[in-house]
């Protein structure tokens, strides 16, 4: 009598373990459709911004070239005006 009655009461439990997990399988298949839909978005959100990071780091390497650019027209610029300065002040000793 004991052994049938917990037969009875381990087949119960099983019936309820399966039910519980049958009935939450629902609910985990759709979030887990929902993650993956997610993560699709993620990896799409990820590309988009490394194509971003690389844009960037192209107009910074631009952007540097430029700089170097001005820095060496500056120093021209500065040496044009020293010859300038020194070719006046050539005339004015001629003129004397």
């Amino acid at each position: 009598m004991k052994r049938a009655l917990s037969v009875m009461l381990s087949l119960f439990l099983i019936g309820i373990l399966v039910s519980a997990l049958t009935g939450c399988g629902a609910d985990i298949k759709a979030e887990n459709e929902k993650l993956k839909a997610e993560n699709a978005n993620l990896k799409s959100d990820n590309d988009k911004l490394k194509l971003e990071v690389q844009k960037l780091k192209e107009e910074i390497q631009k952007a540097a070239e430029k700089e170097a650019t001005i820095t060496s027209l500056t120093a021209e610029n500065e040496a044009l005006k020293k010859q300038v300065e020194d070719l006046k002040a050539q005339m004015a000793k001629k003129k004397k």
